[in-house]
């Protein structure tokens, strides 16, 4: 007399483990790139609003000299972010990805400004860079980013008879990379290209120019 056996093998099981496992970690990728998606719209809709608020300020000067983060403070451009000592010359700006805001006018006649992000993850470059590319004269990005927000201000050359931007010397393997200039657009390759083995996060660096 043959006895039928009821329930599931341990193979059976393990494959049902193995499956489930897939759909869980399924779930949580594609929650974190949702996560990452709606982050990323948030902080460029911030940077453009802050964007605004410093161009309409000088809207009516010849050039962006004596911009600094505590004047774009003042004109509120950064109030959904973390302010700290907001009335002092050590103000300090977090934007919400956890990394230092820098803010200030170019080398060379300051006829262009920029607004830089430290600590942007890698994986998330690219992503900003497009985000970003409707709101900015130029992008550059600095491969692991950079110790001071305000550091690149003697990196960026401005010619304004073409005009363009490009990156001044003595940065070796890890200089910025520009990813748009004044007169361009954000082509894919460029783009890949910018954020390709940039390190674990980087520097964005959104410019402004009157030359525009």
């Amino acid at each position: 007399m043959k006895i039928h056996q009821s329930g599931y093998t341990l193979v059976e099981l393990s494959v049902v483990v193995a499956l489930a496992g897939v759909v869980v970690l399924g779930s949580i990728a594609g929650a974190t790139s949702l996560l990452h998606q709606q982050t990323i719209k948030e902080l460029s809709a911030q940077n453009g609003n802050a964007i605004q608020r410093i161009t309409d300020a000088y809207a009516q000067l010849p050039s962006y000299d004596g911009l600094s983060l505590r004047q774009a403070v003042s004109f509120g451009a950064f109030s959904p972010f973390v302010i700290t000592e907001r009335a002092t010359d050590d103000v300090t700006v977090t934007h919400p990805l956890r990394g230092a805001v820098g803010v200030a006018p170019t080398n060379g006649g300051a006829l262009a400004w920029g607004l830089y992000m430290n600590a942007i993850p890698a994986e998330l470059c690219a992503d900003m860079l497009f985000q970003s590319a409707s709101i900015a004269d130029a992008l550059v990005v600095f491969p692991g980013g950079m110790d001071n927000p305000n550091g690149w201000i003697r990196s960026i050359v401005v010619n304004a008879n073409v005009p363009e931007i490009a990156i001044g010397p003595g940065f070796g393997a890890a200089a910025p990379r520009i990813a748009k200039n004044l007169t361009g657009n954000l082509a894919p390759t460029v783009l890949a290209n910018a954020c390709q083995n940039a390190g674990n996060s980087v520097g964005l660096l959104l410019l402004k120019s009157k030359l525009r």
